[in-house]
């Protein structure tokens, strides 16, 4: 048996009393700081700016959040186009001939970058 399991057994085994167990009490009691009932004013003040801080910045954070959205928005040009195929047709018209132009009017049209340069120097 090792030393160590030796001291423990012998631990066990003894059943320890406190002669004065009062004057135990009252000295942990009274090594215990005492509690302040009210925070201090410097304590309550950074408190009260936190608050506010945290307030602020979750009306930013709202603010920064609703904006993305806003500006994210898919643009919808085609809105006006989105019936004119029904009313530019010919009176001799085949209903092959008018699904036709609305394929062609839905489909998204690819510009290349040079397409967009030209645009964008013509305009200038």
């Amino acid at each position: 048996m090792a030393p160590i399991d030796e001291l423990f057994n012998r631990l066990q085994g003894q059943m320890p009393t406190l002669e004065p167990p009062d004057e135990m009490v009252d000295s942990i009691m009274e090594s215990l700081p005492d509690r302040e009932e009210h925070l201090p004013q410097k304590a309550s003040k950074q408190q009260a700016v936190l608050v506010a801080l945290r307030t602020i910045t979750s009306v930013a954070a709202m603010l920064l959040i609703g904006l993305f959205i806003y500006v994210n928005q898919p643009v919808k040009t085609e809105a006006q186009n989105a019936y004119a195929y029904t009313t530019d047709f010919p009176h001799s018209s085949t209903l092959e001939n008018m699904y036709t132009r609305h394929l062609q009017a839905s489909q998204s049209k690819t510009i290349s970058y040079t397409q967009i340069k030209r645009m964008l120097y013509a305009k200038n």
